[in-house]
C-alpha cells in the first residue's frame, strides 16, 4: 500500500511539474494567437537581414503555417524551396555553402512563437533569468528530441515580456558539425520588437541580434533584420514548383 501511494504521489508531482513547465508556453501561445495563425494556410513576408552593416539575406519568404512547404526568393535571384522532405536551390550555379542554413533558420525565427508545441519539442521552465544587466525576465528552455530537424542538439532560451509575447530567444547553433562547447562559446540571441497586428496576429517587425550567454543574458548588438509586407496567403501551384534545373541541397 505504501508503495502504491509513493507511485501515485510520484505521478502527481510529475503531472504538476509538467503543468508548471507548460504555463509560460500556454501564455505565449495565447498571446501570439497561435490557434488563429494555424487556421491560415500560409504566410509571406519580406526580410532584409544585415550583420556588421552588410546584407546577410534579402528576399521574400513564403511558408505554410505548418512549415511543410517553404520558398525563399532571394533578391539576387536565388530560389530555395523546401517541398516537405528535400531542399532545392535554383539556378544550380548559384549554390553556396550556407543555403540549407538559410532555408530553415530565418523562417524558424519568424515562425518560432507559433511552433512551440511542435512534435519533438521539450520544455523546462527556468523562472526569472538575467536578460540584461538591469533586467530579469521569465524564461524557459526549449530542447528537441533526437532526430528533430537538421540540428536537434540546438537549444533555445525563450524570454517573455509582460504581455506574454516573446521578447527574445537565446540560441546556440550546432549545424555544420560544431559540438555543444563550441556552439555555446559563440551563442547569440534574437530580440523581437515592433509587434504589429496582421489579421489579428501579432508579428514582430524588427529583429536585433546580440551576443548572449545563459548566465549574463544579452550584450552587444551584432546584427538586425527588418520584416515587411507580411500577409497571409494561399499557396499557389506555381509557388510549389521546383525549377527543372534545381539542385538538391543535402546536409
Amino acid at each position: 500500500m505504501k508503495y502504491l501511494i509513493t507511485i501515485c504521489l510520484g505521478a502527481f508531482f510529475s503531472i504538476s511539474l509538467f503543468a508548471q513547465n507548460k504555463i509560460s508556453l500556454v501564455k505565449i501561445e495565447k498571446a501570439n494567437k497561435s490557434v488563429k495563425f494555424h487556421k491560415m494556410e500560409a504566410i509571406s513576408f519580406d526580410i532584409d537581414l544585415k550583420f556588421g552593416g552588410k546584407t546577410g539575406m534579402k528576399g521574400t519568404v513564403i511558408s505554410s503555417t505548418s512549415s511543410s512547404f517553404i520558398k525563399i526568393i532571394k533578391a539576387d535571384g536565388t530560389i530555395l524551396t523546401f517541398d516537405g522532405s528535400k531542399v532545392w536551390l535554383s539556378p544550380a550555379e548559384k549554390n553556396y555553402k550556407g543555403a540549407r542554413f538559410d532555408m530553415f533558420t530565418w523562417q524558424y525565427f519568424f515562425m518560432a512563437p507559433f511552433k512551440y508545441s511542435d512534435g519533438g519539442t521539450k520544455w523546462e521552465d527556468l523562472g526569472n533569468l538575467i536578460y540584461t544587466a538591469e533586467t530579469k525576465l521569465p524564461a524557459a528552455k526549449l530542447t528537441f528530441e533526437s532526430g528533430t530537424g537538421d540540428a536537434s542538439g540546438d537549444y533555445y532560451l525563450v524570454y517573455k515580456n509582460a504581455k506574454n509575447l516573446v521578447e527574445a530567444m537565446g540560441y546556440i547553433v550546432t549545424f555544420g558539425g560544431r559540438n555543444l562547447d563550441q556552439a555555446e562559446k559563440s551563442a547569440h540571441a534574437i530580440v523581437y520588437s515592433d509587434y504589429q497586428n496582421v489579421d489579428g496576429v501579432p508579428i514582430a517587425m524588427q529583429w536585433a541580434f546580440h551576443n548572449w550567454n545563459k548566465e549574463k543574458g544579452i550584450s552587444d548588438k551584432i546584427g538586425e533584420a527588418k520584416i515587411t509586407n507580411v500577409k497571409f496567403v494561399k499557396i499557389l501551384k506555381e509557388d510549389m514548383k521546383v525549377a527543372f534545373d534545381a539542385l538538391e541541397v543535402k546536409m
